[in-house]
């Protein structure tokens, strides 16, 4: 019967009668080399690694618990941003149906993104109402979207360095940079506006002026002067034509 024993140095089982120990070591310790683990290449790898923490870095910030909600969204937010400039494609959910839509990601609130549709108006959608997020890489993106305030110029970079308090608190667009603003502050600096807005009630757009603002919901005035609320909850989409922002400072610093 063949002796099979354990070597105690390398942890081979081996047949004492035919080899011995120390040449069982020596057979051991050979060279090993690691085999690839991947088929692509190491670019392709690089760029998949990339895609998957960004992916993950989404799946974290909608993964947190309700007491970590303000934390939740900021993160969501700085994700977000990240593609700010570039074309993507959006479903938004609205009456139990899914809306598809496509634009350049204008701007991302802290609970809400801005896209720019090819017919140059804005779509301000709730990040609560969207179903599917699919980007569309753009090559030519603007090289001062990851780091925004390198592009500003010497006056604004002064200012905000001595006065940083009473700067920021004037723009709407610095102060969503610095701490983010929910929809309902940043809603404020369209009173008096026209506006269109889509609601889970109303079967097509509703027209009229904004009026009122507050953390429940909002309010429009039509041609007849009759005074409409509509809930936050209920709101679809609120849908701006840009030309009638011509002077306005709520989306540059």
């Amino acid at each position: 019967m063949k002796q099979m024993k354990i070597c105690p140095s390398c942890g081979y089982t081996v047949d004492l009668d035919t080899i011995h120990f120390s040449s069982c070591c020596e057979q051991g310790n050979q060279p090993t080399f690691p085999s690839e683990n991947s088929t692509f290449s190491p670019e392709a790898l690089a760029e998949i690694k990339e895609c998957i923490e960004q992916a993950n870095e989404l799946l974290l910030s909608i993964g947190l618990d309700n007491e970590e909600d303000e934390i939740n969204l900021r993160s969501f937010q700085l994700s977000m941003r990240k593609i700010k400039g570039q074309f993507i494609t959006i479903s938004v959910t609205c009456n139990e149906e899914s809306l598809k839509v496509k634009g350049v990601l204008s701007e991302v609130g802290l609970d809400f993104i801005i896209l720019e549709t090819n017919v140059e108006n804005l779509l301000l959608i709730q990040t609560e109402r969207l179903v599917f997020i699919e980007h569309h890489d753009d090559s030519n993106q603007n090289s001062c979207s990851d780091q925004e305030l390198l592009c500003i110029d010497d006056e604004l970079r002064r200012n905000l360095m001595l006065c940083f308090s009473e700067v920021v608190s004037r723009s709407p667009y610095l102060l969503n940079l610095f701490f983010g603003l929910k929809l309902n502050l940043y809603l404020e600096s369209f009173l008096g506006s026209v506006i269109y807005v889509k609601s889970d009630n109303e079967k097509s757009e509703i027209e009229g002026t904004l009026t009122k603002v507050d953390n429940r919901k909002i309010e429009l005035k039509n041609n007849d002067n009759e005074k409409q609320g509509i809930d936050f909850d209920e709101l679809c989409y609120i849908e701006i034509e840009m030309q009638k922002l011509a002077g306005m400072s709520l989306f540059r610093a």
